[in-house]
């Protein structure tokens, strides 16, 4: 069943989605963590009415989650919710920068709320330009410090994980060579 997005939400200057994902298409390529060269940075899409069909139907979890506070909007948060993975029963949190968000108990009741329901939950890190990003499955991580609700434990396993991802992790190259037949 195919989601319904909130009449209440909106981009709000927020092009995260214009820099983050790779795009491979017949007249847009563009590399993973590269802003789109159709984009206005804090306006969006100079050539919306051709873009892909791709960027036409993206939409992160910020459109569809009732239940996320002004907070969760990416350009506060620094979080994307990965929407194309609801079907699974998983939800991918990419973060793309280190926020106090991150530290605050909204962000760590509603992850809590996802591992105690059984939902899956993964942290995505963004790569360097033109690399794929990381993922962590957070939920057996969390288990204790959720059931515990032990506010502090989670923020360790956050800083955790989120720095193991970062030092450790072998970034692999996207191979898209930027170029646009657009506009």
């Amino acid at each position: 069943m195919p989601l319904a997005v909130l009449e209440d939400r909106s981009c709000e200057g927020c092009t995260a989605c214009c820099a983050f994902p790779p795009i491979r298409t017949d007249k847009l390529q563009k590399p993973a963590n590269l802003l789109c060269p159709h984009c206005a940075e804090g306006q969006g899409c100079t050539v919306y009415d051709v873009r892909p069909a791709v960027c036409r139907g993206f939409y992160c979890g910020w459109f569809f989650l009732a239940e996320l506070g002004p907070d969760w909007h990416p350009n506060h948060s620094g979080v994307v919710i990965r929407a194309e993975h609801f079907d699974e029963d998983t939800i991918t949190l990419l973060i793309l920068r280190l926020s106090p968000f991150l530290v605050s108990e909204e962000f760590a009741a509603m992850v809590g709320g996802w591992v105690a329901g059984g939902v899956g939950v993964e942290f995505e890190r963004v790569g360097p330009p033109g690399h794929l990003p990381a993922k962590m499955r957070m939920n057996e991580l969390l288990e204790e410090a959720v059931a515990a609700r032990d506010l502090r434990a989670m923020h360790k396993v956050f800083a955790w994980s989120l720095a193991h991802i970062d030092r450790t992790h072998v970034w692999e190259p996207d191979t898209i060579v930027l170029r646009s037949e657009l506009g």
